[in-house]
């Protein structure tokens, strides 16, 4: 039987996708892998600006909106022939502690003196690195300086916003990107000197950017559009609290990817006749669920009866015109092959002795006008075929 895994793996095949792009916290640091899914919004916006100089810019939001993700595809994207990009994952409480993550002044660790101390049982205290050493090593760079400064909401010491001012007004070549969930509790200076035209707002999506986004990441995985998404789905999807976060409707796409390679129906029940892609993959993934390996006699059937005995197979008990619905036979040639599949055609049964007829069995339902007949196969032939 196959795994979860392998059954993705069948289906991501089919849909001649490299990869399944819906991964929901794309990995920022392995920058090829990220800058090929990462749909670009506010960064764009942010690129233009550090290309025209302005001195600092701010993206604000709830979290799940990727702020993150844009200000690494910023610091991805910057020429390096023109800037150095330094990224604090967390705010710095002090401006010792921003010196030293800058990586700009050498650490004393492992020095004779630190060695001889520790060797007594003495831990060298470490020079803090003031403003003006800080201010001195970041002119001398001789690039302009991206300090990227996420959740900077997250500041304990709330000084050092006034401590980013300071730097931004005393080094020329220092520029600053911060994210935060809003701008409550940042100084009026420090907003003043990021200027409103460089504070970008995200607090949700469009349900035209959330397409683009889905269509961006298909894409890079080798699909097309939104295959093998259909409308009908998608409008579902892309609706109320969905449009807060990619997270939510990643969700619901993965869902939908993990019914369609294990076989689950629910994703049938949206509208896909008019889609040949979808029709293909459904069909593939049904015709990868059966196994005939206990049917020794299989090749014995015909066509329309291998058809008719696969989709009980599936469905379990149909109606004359549904199965005429779902194999596209005649009506007579559904109402003949199954009438040799009851085993009531006697010279059937002679031509073909090795096949154990009869395979399905009928049963009526309603009365009148509306009675009609039922089919299913029989317990003991469904036991034969293997579903995966």
């Amino acid at each position: 039987m196959d795994s979860v895994f392998e059954a993705k793996d069948k289906l991501l095949h089919h849909l001649k996708w490299t990869e399944n792009p819906f991964v929901k916290d794309l990995r920022i640091e392995d920058e090829e892998s990220f800058l090929k899914y990462y749909y670009q919004l506010e960064a764009k916006e942010i690129l233009k600006k550090l290309a025209f100089d302005a001195k600092a810019c701010m993206l604000i939001g709830p979290k799940g909106v990727g702020k993150t993700s844009a200000m690494y595809f910023v610091r991805y994207s910057l020429p390096q022939e023109e800037f150095v990009s330094i990224v604090f994952k967390q705010p710095p409480e002090s401006i010792d502690s921003l010196a030293r993550e800058t990586g700009l002044f050498p650490s004393n660790e492992g020095g004779l003196v630190s060695n001889l101390m520790s060797v007594f049982g003495k831990k060298p205290e470490k020079k803090p690195i003031s403003r003006s050493e800080l201010v001195s090593k970041l002119k001398s760079v001789g690039k302009k300086l991206v300090f990227f400064m996420d959740e900077a909401h997250l500041e304990k010491n709330h000084d050092m916003y006034m401590e980013f001012k300071y730097l931004l007004d005393e080094v020329p070549n220092l520029r600053l990107v911060i994210s935060a969930l809003g701008k409550e509790g940042f100084p009026d200076s420090l907003i003043q000197l990021i200027g409103e035209g460089n504070i970008f707002t995200r607090t949700g999506f469009t349900r035209e950017e959330m397409l683009e986004i889905i269509k961006h990441r298909i894409n890079a995985v080798g699909g097309n559009d939104v295959k093998p998404f259909s409308k009908v789905f998608l409008d579902k999807v892309l609706s109320g609290q969905n449009l807060l976060s990619p997270r939510y409707v990643f969700d619901e796409l993965n869902s939908f990817l993990a019914s369609m390679a294990l076989g689950d129906d629910s994703y049938k029940k949206y509208e896909y006749a008019d889609d040949p892609i979808i029709q293909s993959a459904i069909q593939y993934s049904s015709e990868q669920k059966i196994s005939r390996a206990n049917a020794n006699w299989w090749p014995m059937l015909s066509p329309s009866q291998q058809k008719i005995t696969e989709l009980l197979v599936r469905d379990g008990e149909l109606t004359l015109s549904e199965i005429m619905e779902k194999t596209e036979l005649s009506q007579n040639t559904a109402f003949n092959a199954l009438y040799q599949l009851r085993g009531g055609d006697e010279a059937e049964k002679k031509r073909k002795p090795s096949v154990p007829f009869p395979l399905i069995k009928v049963k009526s339902i309603g009365s009148g006008a509306r009675k009609k007949n039922v089919y299913s196969l029989n317990p003991k032939i469904r036991n034969l075929f293997t579903m995966h």
